[in-house]
């Protein structure tokens, strides 16, 4: 089953047996910059200047996406990739739980907080998707192989947003897996506008942990 990169961060992060997600805060700015990759990919938006372009406004059929790209061509200005990751962040989230409950991927649960605030949860129900998406990641860390691009985007993806405990949750000594991913993340593209993004995504996810570090100083 056909998952998007921004609905694979999200099945990895989600506990299967709780639906409770782990490392949240940025595993969702992750799944934001999936969709801006996601797009770049498929041919439907470049960098230029820094800035992101549409190269052809027509709908790729996935409702998250598509919004994505018709609110960048519906810009008046053209922006860098960290102000639209940050600006739809909150859609790119809802957009990739809706792709997963749609599919059948995971199901929602209602529960309560300590017995008392109500919250929602997403437990795996077809653990299909999830299986081939850890074997792909494992064939090209673990055991060397060259990815695909949209493998080497979430291993992008997943490296930038220091998500690795997601994946290799029994590889007590990360490092090699850390070198593997930024090698991939640096060198896997030969088109130009994928390393440029991959790199724009990279100083969005800088932004994010400067202004993560300043509200925690300050007490926000």
């Amino acid at each position: 089953m056909e998952t998007t990169l921004g609905e694979q961060i999200m099945l990895l992060s989600l506990d299967d047996t709780t639906g409770a997600a782990a490392l949240q805060p940025q595993s969702e700015f992750m799944i934001s910059s999936a969709s801006v990759l996601e797009l770049a990919l498929a041919g439907r938006i470049r960098l230029e200047d820094g800035r992101i372009l549409v190269n052809d406004p027509a709908p790729l059929g996935i409702p998250v996406l598509d919004a994505t790209l018709a609110a960048i061509a519906a810009a008046k200005q053209p922006e860098d990739a960290q102000a639209w990751i940050f600006r739809l962040k909150k859609e790119a989230v809802e957009g990739a739980r809706q792709g997963l409950l749609e599919k059948g991927i995971i199901r929602e649960e209602r529960t309560r907080r300590w017995g008392i605030f109500p919250v929602n949860r997403y437990p795996e129900a077809d653990g299909t998707a999830e299986e081939g998406v850890r074997a792909k990641l494992a064939a090209a860390v673990l055991e060397g192989g060259e990815p695909d691009d949209r493998t080497a985007a979430l291993i992008a993806l997943l490296h930038g947003g220091g998500l690795e405990s997601l994946v290799f949750t029994d590889r007590p000594d990360r490092e090699p897996i850390r070198t593997r991913m930024a090698e991939l993340s640096e060198n896997h593209w030969s088109e130009p506008v994928m390393k440029q993004l991959v790199d724009s995504v990279s100083a969005g996810l800088a932004g994010y942990a400067a202004t993560t570090v300043a509200a925690v100083n300050t007490g926000n």
